[in-house]
């Protein structure tokens, strides 16, 4: 049962499980690169919104991942919710790059305040009952019901879409804000905390940890790639399918079934890593990931959307995998910060390389710039290969 939480008597769990799955619930996503180029006219502009995101995050994502351990997760997943909303309101009045950079901050305060933390309170609660051997499932459970939100939303920010580019972004405020009243009701899990509240202190801490230990910092180059190149493929999406020439009503189905087949990724995974160990499970997904992307870029219509939609499936199945690595090689008092991290790397990679990526595709063509961004993903199977497993 997909709501199986294996007896943890907390409610943690099951509140976050709704409000995960109604944070998932992105009207805007089949559209939102085609939003903002249709408001900044050039996808090299759409790509610097992206990278200002990513900057954004990379400025915020370890300080917050220190606010959730020093001062609580509770309080750092509400004002996550909360910035999420605000951004979406300055998304929708838009009509400028300085509305969409103020759009973009905000959401990258969210994204990063949120990143580390909620994994990290779902680890600390299933520790406080001694039910830590149900991460992978009980997370795993938790990405893939966001990816049945944003299945769902997607769907529905189609057909919206056909109507108005803008009321995908205004329809998403429903959802969040409910997903914003549920999270009031969490319970702060006991957890190793630290003997101060000073942030750049538990930073240096946290950094140190990360330099001295080998596994820690395979995984977080690895995710550097993963998330430059990868994570800004799926982030450019609409105009590759613009490019495949797929009618625009079609777009949220598409990525109603990305997030879909990522779902079941991320539901499986612990089954599927506990079977054949947490590396073979990685290795698997870094090498056929970009595979997929690069055969979906040498087809045409329905078969490259097939393509592509099918890598969400390797994508779903590592997330829960990473995360459970990294937890294993930290301690909890030091969880969310580590986890942070993670994000943090991955998005000075989204940084440096977005713009590039955008460039490309206004030279040549999106699918060109697919193609050599999934070329470059091939690099992290080979990094991937000197991880431990400690299953």
């Amino acid at each position: 049962m997909i709501f199986n939480t294996y007896g943890i008597k907390s409610n943690n769990i099951k509140i976050l499980y709704f409000s995960h799955f109604l944070g998932g619930m992105l009207f805007l996503l089949p559209i939102f690169a085609l939003y903002l180029e249709r408001n900044l006219f050039s996808i090299t502009n759409v790509a610097i919104i992206f990278s200002v995101e990513a900057i954004a995050m990379v400025l915020l994502e370890i300080p917050t991942g220190a606010i959730a351990d020093l001062f609580g997760r509770k309080k750092t997943i509400i004002l996550s919710n909360f910035m999420t909303l605000s951004s979406l309101v300055f998304l929708y009045i838009g009509g400028s790059m300085l509305m969409f950079i103020i759009a973009s901050i905000l959401s990258a305060f969210a994204r990063s305040l949120a990143s580390g933390t909620n994994s990290a309170l779902i680890y600390d609660t299933l520790k406080d009952e001694k039910k830590e051997r149900y991460y992978k499932k009980i997370n795993g459970t938790y990405f893939a019901l966001r990816h049945l939100g944003a299945t769902i939303g997607s769907v529905l920010g189609g057909y919206m879409a056909a109507i108005s580019i803008s009321l995908p972004v205004l329809a998403t405020t429903v959802p969040i804000f409910l997903a914003l009243v549920m999270t009031l009701f969490l319970k702060e899990p006991d957890y190793e905390k630290e003997g101060h509240r000073n942030i750049l202190r538990h930073m240096h801490l946290s950094s140190r940890l990360i330099l001295g230990n080998r596994q820690l910092l395979i995984i977080m180059v690895g995710v550097f790639i993963l998330l430059a190149f990868g994570e800004t493929i799926f982030m450019l999406n609409s105009l590759f399918y613009e490019f495949k020439e797929i009618p625009i009503i079609y777009f949220g189905y598409i990525t109603a079934l990305c997030f879909f087949v990522s779902s079941l990724g991320q539901y499986f995974s612990h089954d599927v890593s506990e079977k054949i160990g947490d590396k073979t499970t990685i290795l698997l997904c870094v090498f056929f990931t970009p595979l997929l992307y690069v055969l979906a870029t040498q087809t045409i219509y329905l078969a490259s959307i097939s393509l592509f939609i099918m890598a969400s499936l390797f994508y779903g199945l590592k997330l829960p995998v990473i995360d459970n690595m990294i937890n294993q090689e930290v301690s909890s008092g030091k969880r969310a910060t580590v986890l942070s991290t993670s994000s943090f790397i991955g998005r000075l990679g989204m940084a440096i390389f977005a713009p590039f990526i955008g460039y490309l595709a206004d030279i040549y063509t999106i699918n060109t710039a697919f193609m050599i961004s999934a070329l470059i993903l091939f690099s992290v199977p080979i990094l991937f290969l000197f991880l431990k497993d400690r299953n």
